[in-house]
């Protein structure tokens, strides 16, 4: 039994090393550090220059190898880090879109139904005449907004093509669920715009028209 134990040994040189080339290599090619923690870097070099020196003391040929490979990958990525740490900026982000909608409720309601999004709290102003929901998609990363004044006129239908809004894209995994999805709305009514395919910049998707006829773009 004991004679397999060696194999362990470098089998676990090569696991704990091979965790480490990713990251050295995605910072080396991006030099884009700024989401690695500093002092957690720091540790990770205390902590294979100690094992390093414990491996020498005890001459255990796998540790020694290990955390000398280890401690030189650690050691380039806190160079890294303190060579294009700088002051860090602000992530630009879009925080969500807004949509006018006739009827709120029903708007909601699909968009929780079939794209499974999550519905915040209903606002109201009664001084502006003004409610809205916000809909989470994708862990709360995702927002879109649904707006509602009575006063305001609903979309005149037309067929001339017009600046804003074009549409709105999800992405729903896979080929099979872009087909499956068209075809529940297909059974349940709603206009499909266009037929699942792989558009000329590679995307597999369709389009459907959302219950107040704003398209909704399908894609893998």
């Amino acid at each position: 039994m004991n004679s397999y134990a060696p194999l362990f040994g470098y089998l676990a040189v090569a696991l704990t090393i091979s965790s480490f080339v990713p990251q050295v290599w995605q910072s080396l090619k991006t030099r884009s550090v700024e989401d690695l923690s500093l002092w957690t870097l720091i540790i990770f070099v205390c902590s294979s220059s100690t094992w390093l020196t414990y491996g020498i003391l005890i001459f255990d040929l796998p540790i020694i190898i290990t955390n000398t490979i280890v401690f030189t990958l650690q050691m380039a990525l806190l160079v890294l880090k303190l060579k294009h740490n700088g002051p860090r900026q602000p992530k630009i982000k879009i925080e969500h879109a807004a949509i006018w909608v006739n009827d709120l409720e029903g708007m909601s309601a699909f968009y929780s139904k079939y794209f499974q999004a999550e519905k915040g709290n209903r606002y109201e102003n009664p001084a502006k005449n003004f409610s809205s929901y916000f809909l989470r998609f994708d862990h709360r990363k995702t927002r879109i907004e649904l707006m509602h004044n009575p006063d305001y006129l609903p979309q005149q239908e037309s067929d001339k093509k017009h600046n804003g809004l074009a549409h709105l894209a999800f992405s729903v995994g896979t080929k099979q669920r872009v087909d499956e999805l068209t075809n529940q709305f297909r059974a349940d009514g709603f206009s499909i715009l266009g037929e699942p395919r792989t558009t000329g910049d590679g995307y597999y998707e369709s389009v459907i028209a959302d219950p107040e006829g704003n398209p909704i773009e399908i894609t893998e």
